[in-house]
C-alpha cells in the first residue's frame, strides 16, 4: 500500500513535472487543474487579467508550476505565491510587464484581508493595537494607478510605494490608502505587537532620525487619533 506521501508526490508529478507526460485520465485532470488554478489567477487578479492576454496568462501559470509549484493547500493564495515567484525573479514577461508580480501581490491583499480571521485584539490597558485584518505592501511601481490604459512601464513613475489595506470592523469593507515612509514606521512597529502612544512615537521618531520634540508628539498622537476613528488602530 502506498504511503501518503508517495500518493501526495504521484499526484504533485501529474499536476506540475513537466518531464512527466501523463496520458488518459490523467492528463485531462491535469489539463482541468491548469484550468482551475487559471481561472482563480485571473479571478483574484481582474486588473491584470484586463492587461494581459489569453497566451500571456498560460505562459506565466505554465512557468510558475514548473519553477515553483504552490505549496499552500489554499486555493485562494495561489496568486499571492505566484506574485511572490514573479517579484523575485526574471520571468517570461519581464521586459513587457516588468511590474507584475508586484501588481498580482497588491490585487491579492485584498483577498488576503478580506478572509482574515477573526482575531480578538489584546494589549496592555492604555496601549495601541494594529487592526489585525490589514496588510501592509512596499512597491517600485505604482500598482494602484496600473489598468487597462495605463500599464507602459516607460511611461510609469518608479518610486517607492506604501500602500495599506485595511478591513473596517463595522463594516467588513476592504478599505485602502497610500501612506508615506513615516505612517508606514507607525504599522510596522505596531505589527510587532501593542505599544503605548509615547514609546509608538519614540521608536519612529529613532528609525525616521527626527527630533521627538512637542511639535511632532502632538501631531503624532493627531495622526493616531485619526488612524483610531479610520478603525485601523485599536486603543487596549
Amino acid at each position: 500500500m502506498s504511503s501518503l506521501k508517495e500518493i501526495e508526490a504521484f499526484w504533485e508529478k501529474v499536476c506540475f513535472d513537466p518531464n512527466y507526460q501523463p496520458e488518459g485520465r490523467y492528463q485531462t485532470y491535469r489539463e482541468l487543474v491548469f484550468s482551475g488554478m487559471l481561472d482563480v489567477l485571473q479571478s483574484i487578479c481582474p486588473v491584470a487579467r484586463g492587461i494581459l492576454s489569453d497566451g500571456d496568462w498560460q505562459q506565466v501559470l505554465q512557468e510558475f508550476l514548473r519553477e515553483a509549484p504552490p505549496r499552500s493547500v489554499v486555493i485562494r493564495q495561489l496568486p499571492f505565491e505566484a506574485s511572490q515567484y514573479l517579484k523575485d525573479h526574471d520571468h517570461v514577461l519581464s521586459e513587457t510587464y516588468p511590474w507584475l508580480g508586484e501588481l498580482m501581490e497588491y490585487e491579492y491583499l485584498e483577498v488576503g484581508v478580506r478572509f482574515a480571521p477573526e482575531v480578538q485584539v489584546t494589549g496592555p490597558k492604555d496601549s495601541l493595537s494594529l487592526n489585525p485584518a490589514h496588510a501592509l505592501g512596499a512597491y517600485t511601481w505604482p500598482v494602484h494607478f496600473i489598468s487597462e490604459t495605463r500599464h507602459d512601464p516607460d511611461k510609469l513613475p518608479r518610486a517607492e510605494y506604501f500602500l495599506f489595506l485595511w478591513r473596517e470592523p463595522e463594516s467588513l469593507e476592504v478599505k485602502f490608502m497610500e501612506i508615506n515612509p513615516l505612517v508606514a514606521a507607525v504599522f510596522r512597529h505596531l505589527q510587532n505587537g501593542p505599544l503605548n502612544e509615547i514609546s509608538l512615537l519614540q521608536q519612529v521618531a529613532d528609525e525616521m532620525e527626527i527630533e521627538p520634540g512637542t511639535e511632532y508628539l502632538e501631531e503624532g498622537k493627531a495622526l493616531l487619533k485619526g488612524l483610531a476613528d479610520k478603525g485601523i488602530v485599536f486603543k487596549n
